[in-house]
């Protein structure tokens, strides 16, 4: 086991013993999944030199398998030198000191962002592999040389080893080839991080500086954009919705669930929300626009307008065939609630209970009259506290004659049911089991 930086700067000698020059940087080959070392680059007097892996021969480590890995030595050449053919680096190669090491690096694994201190190599079918690399305190004092030797026996004798914290290379996103500033570059939307839960993705996006962050946005479907950028945290919201262009903005806008666009857009500067709100489609506006009205500490500013409310008359066959046309654009349907013919809210049934009666029955007979619901201008403690006195999955918001505006789901109110090490928005499907 070897590690980049034991490489760097190490005396490269010919078969006389002569020095050849200095190590600057490994080459790897991006194909399979461990990453093959095909080549040093060498800097002479004459400049770089990029010499194939197979004419170069490292010191065999005294103490064998169980040992460190150091390389004790020089790096000698295994032919003459007047036979080596110069290797030549393709395109989609990774120059591991230039492309990897110090550079910022996503674990997808842990759904977190690492910089890379040291790279690690394995020998595998008679070559050096890349294996994963080395984001630890341990991996930076390495770096420093002879001081770190002394630092580790300090922390072995107060009880306090340094340990390793190796990322497999299998579970991070590669950098792409020669990025300077060491963004993270997605190559296609089905990679790695667009594979993850957005609230992972989020995660991700938070640590990033706002320009990674946007790339990171840019790589992803609509769908998966707009549910990454409702699951961080409001201030990278606003900071990636400043920076991406107006046509991809607004598609977020209209993909996100009319509550979180609006809650977005209260945030972002005026001249920016009005210029994102003009440029969406009329019907998503409008609803936005109605909920922008509402003072967002209201039970008005935490609702969304996208419900399944149906007439008492309908029969149980006719409300699921009417479900099959209005789901799609719901954000739950756990509940259906029952209006009048002046959209006054007059009662309410489970998804369950509407399944398990006859197709016939009239949702009149099976609909709970009393319906647990809140007013508009109530203020969000007390819709809060509505969801913990009788653990509802949702509830419907009324104006002051009790026609139905909205409604409230939990996942909502958790800023203010839980404490803020545990705030982290939660799918209402996750929280279902929670209704029986």
């Amino acid at each position: 086991m070897k590690y980049l930086t034991q490489i760097l700067n190490k005396r490269v000698v010919t078969q006389e013993k002569s020095t050849l020059g200095k190590v600057v940087d490994a080459v790897i080959s991006s194909e399979g999944r461990l990453p093959s070392l095909t080549a040093l680059i060498i800097n002479t007097r004459d400049g770089e030199r990029c010499l194939p892996y197979s004419v170069i021969e490292f010191d065999k480590d005294p103490d064998g398998p169980l040992g460190t890995g150091e390389i004790q030595g020089d790096i000698t050449l295994r032919v003459p030198l007047s036979s080596i053919n110069l290797h030549s680096p393709d395109d989609g190669d990774l120059r591991l000191r230039r492309d990897v090491l110090d550079k910022q690096i996503v674990d997808v694994q842990g759904s977190r962002v690492v910089r890379v201190s040291d790279v690690r190599l394995a020998e595998c079918n008679g070559q050096y592999c890349v294996v994963g690399v080395d984001a630890s305190l341990r991996a930076t004092l390495r770096r420093l040389g002879a001081i770190s030797v002394l630092v580790e026996k300090s922390a072995r004798l107060i009880g306090k080893p340094l340990r390793s914290k190796l990322i497999a290379w299998d579970d991070v996103q590669t950098l792409e080839p020669g990025t300077a500033s060491g963004r993270i570059q997605l190559r296609v939307s089905h990679d790695k991080i667009a594979r993850l839960h957005p609230a992972d993705i989020a995660d991700i996006v938070e640590q990033l500086s706002p320009q990674d962050g946007k790339e990171v946005i840019e790589s992803l479907d609509t769908e998966t954009a707009a549910d990454t950028i409702a699951e961080a945290d409001l201030a990278t919201q606003v900071q990636i919705m400043q920076q991406l262009d107006d046509e991809l903005a607004t598609d977020i806008l209209e993909e996100m669930e009319p509550d979180e666009a609006a809650d977005l857009l209260d945030d972002l500067p005026d001249a920016r929300s009005d210029e994102l709100l003009e440029q969406m489609e009329p019907e998503e506006a409008r609803d936005v626009k109605e909920l922008l009205a509402y003072d967002e500490d209201s039970a008005g500013g935490l609702m969304t307008t996208e419900l399944v409310a149906i007439e008492a008359g309908l029969t149980c066959d006719q409300t699921i065939q009417h479900l099959r046309e209005l789901a799609p654009k719901a954000e739950t349907i756990y509940y259906i609630y029952v209006v009048d013919e002046e959209e006054r809210l007059v009662g309410v049934l489970s998804l369950r209970d509407l399944i398990i009666a006859p197709p016939e029955t009239c949702v009149s007979d099976i609909m709970v009259s009393n319906v647990i619901h809140v007013y508009v201008e109530d203020h969000a403690d007390q819709v809060a506290q509505v969801f913990g006195r009788y653990s509802l999955l949702a509830v419907p918001v009324v104006s002051d004659d009790e026609k139905l505006l909205g409604i409230i789901t939990v996942d909502d109110t958790l800023e203010r049911l839980l404490p803020p090490e545990r705030r982290r928005r939660l799918p209402v499907a996750a929280l279902s089991a929670m209704d029986e």
